[in-house]
């Protein structure tokens, strides 16, 4: 999303209270940098894949942060004793943005909730590195990896795929390299 659609959204904010929340949103693009921008319930939002990863929007008098679960707020309590935090938000001043230090446990956290999400028994299976890309992604079956997978490279680029069935991998699979080029293919 571009980068006018959420300073759109902060305009009629004043200017100090503006840049606090673009520097707030940009620190977070720095810590996770494969997340994306969109917008959620009118709020500028940073997702990683399907997830959301954070929302940060500002009010009359106080900026909020918000890392799409209550339990974030819970799992940081004694570090956030200095703010006004209630579940699922953390008030912080208007005109200065985020800690940066608190702002990437929270959402390294949050990273590790949302791996912690999917299903591990049936189900769509998507796992992130700590920089907010996707390390692999597929089906689970029965508790087994289950149909076609993909497995993904630290820096994004696609590093294999294929089938498994119940768990065992199963017909072709296809290795690549860092600029996405087939290198190899094996068969099961």
């Amino acid at each position: 999303m571009p980068k006018q659609k959420f300073e759109k959204i902060y305009s009629n904010f004043p200017t100090e209270q503006k840049n606090a929340l673009l520097e707030t949103i940009k620190n977070a693009e720095t810590i996770v940098p494969h997340s994306k921008r969109s917008i959620a319930w009118a709020m500028p939002t940073l997702v990683i894949g399907k997830d959301y990863l954070c929302h940060v929007q500002g009010f009359k008098n106080h900026n909020s942060f918000f890392p799409s679960s209550g339990n974030i707020t819970k799992l940081f309590e004694s570090e956030l004793d200095k703010f006004k935090v209630s579940n699922g938000t953390i008030q912080f001043d208007k005109y200065v943005p985020f800690p940066k230090v608190l702002l990437k446990k929270i959402l390294l956290a949050r990273i590790d909730e949302i791996n912690n999400t999917y299903p591990k028994k049936s189900g769509e299976f998507i796992e992130y590195y700590k920089n907010g890309g996707i390390k692999s992604k597929g089906l689970y079956k029965d508790s087994k990896m289950d149909g076609y997978w993909e497995f993904y490279r630290l820096d994004g680029s696609l590093m294999r795929t294929g089938t498994l069935l119940k768990g065992k991998q199963y017909g072709e699979w296809a290795t690549y390299d860092k600029l996405d080029k087939l290198i190899k293919k094996t068969f099961f």
